[in-house]
């Protein structure tokens, strides 16, 4: 009786073993499946993303030959292009690229207001 007793918990311990090894292998198989998902999602983000940048380039040329007149619709369409790289760079997950220094968008104006002055930046 003792003997059966023995091989009864081999055999549930043995089961136990195998059911753990299959849901390793599905957890496995479900990683990599997410893997290749991501991988997926953010090459399209990247595609959208250049895209987007790419529109954004023919916004700041339309921004450079905007007239007086025109500027203020230049603009609008500047900035919508602008939240709409935002929302696609959102998407990645990852934290958003730091905004540049505050310049001075006079006309006619070339530097930062830090350039020049020999601090760090």
């Amino acid at each position: 009786m003792e003997e059966q007793k023995k091989r009864a918990y081999q055999d549930r311990f043995k089961a136990r073993i195998d059911e753990w090894e299959a849901r390793i292998e599905q957890l496995a198989a479900r990683a990599r499946r997410a893997e290749a998902d991501l991988r997926t999602r953010l090459l399209s983000e990247e595609s959208d993303l250049r895209e987007k940048l790419k529109e954004a380039r023919a916004r700041l040329g339309e921004l450079m030959e905007a007239s007086e007149d025109g500027w203020d619709e230049v603009k609008a369409g500047a900035e919508r292009i602008w939240a709409d790289v935002s929302a696609a760079w959102a998407r990645t997950g990852e934290p958003e690229p730091t905004e540049p220094e505050a310049a001075d968008v006079s006309p006619g104006a070339t530097e930062r207001p830090s350039e020049g002055t020999g601090a760090a930046t």
